[in-house]
């Protein structure tokens, strides 16, 4: 009886170390092609999930905090992690909001991507005498649990199509935050398309602009909102170039750097 108590234990252990197996070694290599710790960017495409300051709930952490949630049948919930705790959102995620890959963990068919956004929220701390509003880097903890076996580099894409439901990846920051105005322009000719008129303020690209419309420093999404959708966009590395018919405007690391009439 002990004997067949002990194969049975036995036998319930092997069948757990099997499936807690991670993805195999050569599905994690092709994926970190595409999520490379602190060389990736990604741009939100589903808003509204939590993030939290890096110096956590009571701004004592060294950096590393962050709000976890879980992505399970490609739906979110917040994390049920053993150490997920005292989990308090600052603010949550916006449509296309940049945000820069920290650290990358695997577990059982699953990839934890902790993801730190490059521009900062305004976090409110203190007490209702003493609160204030601060701008403070914030973190989210992605935890994709792959609806499918991560056997090997061929199921790669399957896995970074899944995850582009919530963040897209790109190579560089400048590659990242043209999409991402790319994405806010388009969400916004939507609205005005269903309000049968331009977007309020946004100035037509044929129209009257001028020099000092267009700073150098501007992102991409400002550009877009003062003279629309450029005619013709060419970008090489960290620099990009806009044409309109009556000027050009030229980026570098996503920010105007000149703009030639």
């Amino acid at each position: 009886m002990k004997a067949l108590t002990l194969a049975a234990g036995l036998f319930v252990l092997g069948a757990v170390s099997a499936r807690a197996e991670k993805p195999a070694a050569d599905f994690r290599a092709d994926f970190e092609q595409i999520f490379r710790k602190g060389r990736s960017y990604a741009v939100v495409v589903q808003p509204g999930v939590p993030t939290t300051s890096i110096y956590g709930v009571d701004g004592k952490s060294s950096g590393t905090a962050h709000f976890s949630v879980d992505v399970v049948d490609g739906k979110w919930k917040v994390s049920e992690g053993i150490l997920d705790f005292d989990q308090t959102a600052a603010d949550t995620l916006n449509l296309g909001e940049v945000m820069e890959l920290d650290t990358i963990s695997w577990k059982d068919n699953r990839v934890d991507l902790r993801m730190v956004s490059v521009e900062a929220h305004r976090v409110t701390r203190g007490g209702w005498l003493l609160k204030q509003r601060q701008p403070e880097p914030v973190a989210t903890n992605f935890k994709f649990f792959f609806p499918f076996r991560a056997f090997n580099a061929g199921d790669v894409p399957r896995a970074a199509e899944y995850i582009s439901r919530y963040i897209r990846p790109f190579p560089s920051q400048d590659e990242a935050r043209m999409f991402a105005a790319r994405l806010m322009a388009g969400g916004a000719e939507t609205a005005a398309a269903r309000d049968s008129g331009p977007a309020p303020g946004r100035a037509v690209a044929s129209g009257a602009t001028s020099k000092k419309e267009i700073k150098t420093g501007m992102t991409p999404l400002e550009v877009l909102d003062v003279l629309g959708k450029p005619q013709k966009e060419v970008t090489f590395e960290n620099k990009s170039r806009w044409t309109y018919p009556d000027l050009t405007v030229v980026f570098e690391n996503g920010r105007v750097k000149e703009v030639r009439f």
